[in-house]
This record gives C-alpha cells, structure tokens and sequence, in this order.
C-alpha cells in the first residue's frame, strides 16, 4: 500500500482548507461526509447496506438505542447517554465525548433540529475562560465529596431558557437553572479537562457540514474560538497539551496523554478549516503540537501512550490506542506509517474475545504507581483498560485513513455481533484467559453512535 501526505491529510479536516464565498468562512466538508436530509433519507441509505449482520446491527442501534435516548424531556435537544437514561442521569448532559458522537449520528440520521438546540444548550454552559463542562446537571445538583466532588457552585450555575418547539414535552419548555461540571473527582491528575472543548467543537464542524449555513457558523465562532483559547491555554512549557487522560479516567494517564495530542490537534484543524484564511493561527498550532507530538511520543516504529508528569514517557503496556488516533487525524507522516501501519496490522490484543477495540494490547502490564490518586472513597483502578467504542472509533477512522476497509468491515460486524437484546454496554474488559467481560452501564450509546457512525458515514464502502 502507498501513503502520501496527501491521502492522509485529506481524511481528516487538516487536508481541507479552503474559501467560503461570502469571505473567510470555509465550506469544505470532508469527501466522505454523508448527511440525510431526513429520516427517511436515512433509512433508505439503511436499507441499502450490503451485509446483513451489518444492516441489522445498524438498525438495532438507530431504533433501540438512539431513537429511544432523544426523548427531549429536560430541553429541545436533550438526549440521554444511556437509551433509557437509567445510566449517568436521565437529567444530564454529558459534552464530551459521548454526545458528540451521538450527535455526528443523529445528524446522519436526519435530526439535524435535534443537534441544533442541543448545541444551544452546551454552548449556554460555556464558562468565560472558554471551557465547556464535561457533564451538566440540574442546578439543585450538590458537591457529594465523591464522583461530583468538582462541582463548584454557585460559581458553574447558568440559566437556560430553551426554545420553545411544538410537539415536545411540557418539561423541555421551563427556565430552568443548571450545573456545569469542569473539574474531575481526581483534582491532582484533573483527566477530561479538554474533553469538553475539544467535542464541542467538533460537534460544531458536523453541524456545519451538515447544514452549510454560514449565518449559524458566523455567530458562534466567537464561542468556538474561545474554547480553542481554552485548550491552548493548557499547553505546558515542553509543548503539548497537558490535563491527563483525554478520554481515560482510571488509570488517569497522569501527565500528557498522546490521545490528547492527537484530538486537539484535530481541533485546531477542524477550527481553522471552519474559519478559511482567517484560521490560518490555528493550523499554525496545530503544526507546532504535531511536531511537539512526534518528537516525544515516537518509538522507532510506534508511538508511546503518554508521559507521566513524574516517571516520564510510559511504554510498557503494548500497542495504544494513541496510534490509532496519529493515524485518523493525520499527525503520523507517509514515513512513520511505513513501519507503524504494519505493527498495528498484525498485532495481537487489540481484539480479544472479538470485541473491537481494546485501548492497549497488553492490559495487564499496569503498574501500581499508574493507578489513580488516593481518594476518599473505591474506583476501580484499571476500568478505562478495555475495549470501548470511543478507541473503536479511532480505529475505524485510522483504517478509512489508510484504504484498510475490510479490516473495517470486519470490526464492523464483531461490534454488531457483541449486541445483547440489542444493547450493548459501555466496556468490555479482557480476562487473563483472552475472553472479554461487558462490564459497565448497560444500554451505553457510545457503540450504537460509533456503529452508524461508521457505516452511514461511508456509504461508499457499507452500502449499494
């Protein structure tokens, strides 16, 4: 297989930069970007995929999982993280990750109204040093010296007044005062604190590139802006982006995350893509931390998992999924591929017990000193060592990156087989005999999203 800059940095929004006609706004969408216009269109595009397992585990994640989460009871555009909220809060918002990629999935599914309001939600917790909070609650919410020992009020309390849309819940229509939650139980490794910044504006790129309104991008690219302040105002004095794990709380990843790199850097691009010329400082930054990135996470042929803040550069645990995310969002060069793409290709542990994808290949290999904090209270110290949908994910786009697509298929049907009544859970942790337990909340949205994400999003390589 040959690789070029080219073919890698036009997979991922790094390779897109161009003019809007109206001025600097940019309206670029990646090639392989697919939005439906409704939900019809998108169940046509279901009926379309070409093999079966795969159709009908796409169809079980879009009518049993997300259909069911966006039930808008607390605000237009509200969606549980679990389907039946009975997991992490039917009253909450988590804007990080997981609705993230529940909202690229809802927008290839036609809601794009629904996205719409729910980003007016997050972008109402905004807080003024440009960070958006990882998870949001109602405003009675209270600091219980445990999970939600960050919760700071009345410092993190706004007020939202939603918009008022026909056919919805009387409870989605009240004022009502909420909680923004920025800090993490863990207050010396602090894990997540870009999470937040990085996915709304993500979720805010999906939602141009869905829409093409430069109106809608033009008046909350302030806000945009600010959250990229925000992130880079976490970059330590040996150039990468500090906050511990990125989307890994136990263990932290204490230090400098190589996920972390990887997904601001992607970012900045997709910031700088969303601004045109006027962006051009945020490629700049995102050049500086690819090459900050690679002087100190890459090993001869891979690169490294993170940087303890006291142990330095941590190696120890097999391949990672930092790998991965080099390769989806365009930071590893046509000369890093050439010897990392075959290591990845041929390594065993990324699927144990056939569940794609396992954030390490060697998940035993933890030492003690990696663990989280002391804390007041039990957390399971190698929880995050597993597969989830979130490092699924990142393979998936490193493999579109590289042309890998029946490796692709084929992950596609192992996580479309790992279903259970038509759910599936948040992890699936590896035993020492190589099978896999599912292991946290039942009913979790991270891998339905991921799924229709994947094939709805590249019809060209599921579909007829």
């Amino acid at each position: 297989m040959t690789f070029s800059r080219r073919t890698f940095l036009a997979s991922t929004a790094g390779g897109c930069l161009a003019t809007f006609a109206s001025g600097d706004l940019l309206a670029q969408s990646s090639p392989d970007s697919r939005f439906a216009n409704s939900p019809a269109e998108a169940a046509d595009l279901v009926s379309r995929i070409v093999d079966p397992e795969i159709q009908a585990g796409v169809k079980l994640a879009i009518d049993k999982n997300l259909k069911t989460a966006a039930s808008e009871q607390q605000y237009p555009g509200h969606f549980t993280i679990s389907a039946d909220g009975s997991a992490y809060g039917a009253d909450s918002t988590w804007p990080g990750l997981d609705s993230w990629q529940m909202a690229g999935a809802y927008l290839l599914l036609g809601r794009t109204q629904l996205i719409l309001d729910y980003f007016e939600f997050v972008r109402a917790a905004q807080r003024k040093d440009g960070n958006i909070p990882f998870a949001i609650f109602v405003g009675t919410t209270k600091n219980d010296g445990t999970w939600l020992r960050g919760l700071k009020s009345p410092d993190d309390l706004f007020t939202y007044a939603p918009p008022q849309r026909p056919n919805l819940p009387a409870t989605s229509q009240a004022t009502r005062q909420w909680i923004g939650l920025f800090d993490h139980w863990q207050p010396k490794a602090n894990p997540l604190r870009t999470l937040g910044a990085v996915s709304y504006i993500l979720t805010a790129a999906e939602i141009y590139d869905a829409t093409r309104s430069a109106s809608w991008l033009a008046e909350r690219l302030p806000s945009l802006e600010a959250a990229a302040k925000y992130l880079l105002s976490q970059k330590t004095d040996n150039g990468l982006i500090g906050g511990s794990g990125f989307y890994t709380e136990l263990p932290p990843r204490y230090g400098w995350d190589g996920v972390t790199q990887c997904y601001v850097t992607h970012a900045f691009r997709q910031l700088a893509r969303l601004m045109g010329k006027a962006g051009q400082t945020w490629s700049t930054h995102a050049d500086a931390l690819t090459d900050h990135f690679v002087t100190a996470f890459w090993r001869e042929d891979h690169f490294a998992e993170y940087i303890h803040a006291d142990r330095g550069l941590v190696d120890t645990h097999g391949l990672s999924d930092v790998n991965w995310a080099a390769v989806a969002f365009g930071l590893a060069t046509p000369a890093h591929l050439k010897l990392l793409w075959p290591r990845l290709m041929n390594a065993d542990g990324f699927w144990p017990g056939d569940m794609p994808t396992q954030s390490v290949t060697k998940p035993q290999a933890y030492e003690k000193w990696e663990y989280h904090e002391p804390l007041p209270f039990g957390a399971p110290p190698l929880k995050d060592v597993a597969a989830m949908g979130r490092v699924w994910y990142l393979e998936a786009q490193a493999c579109l990156a590289a042309g890998e697509t029946q490796r692709l298929i084929d992950s596609t049907r192992k996580v479309c087989r790992a279903n259970k009544d038509g759910y599936w859970f948040e992890r699936y942790q590896v035993q020492p005999k190589g099978n896999v337990t599912a292991a946290g909340a039942a009913k979790y949205c991270e891998y339905p999203a991921v799924l229709v994400r994947t094939v709805l999003g590249n019809p060209k390589v599921f579909c007829h």
